[in-house]
């Protein structure tokens, strides 16, 4: 089973959705990569929050 989230691209602004494997969810800080459909672009989504890591910290 999988869960929708949904993201705002970095790179486009665009909101994006994406399934993620309920198995994939940890306790702590995890992320893991995602092919985005806007910008064709792999984003590293934190697993806790839903959001894309983001370079300016």
């Amino acid at each position: 089973m999988a869960d929708l989230i949904v993201f705002r691209c970095p790179q486009t602004g665009m909101n994006v959705q994406t399934h993620l494997e309920k198995g994939q969810r940890q306790e702590g800080r995890s992320f893991a990569s995602f092919a985005c459909p806007a910008c064709t672009r792999l984003h590293f989504i934190d697993l806790a929050s839903g959001q894309p890591i983001s370079r300016e910290g």
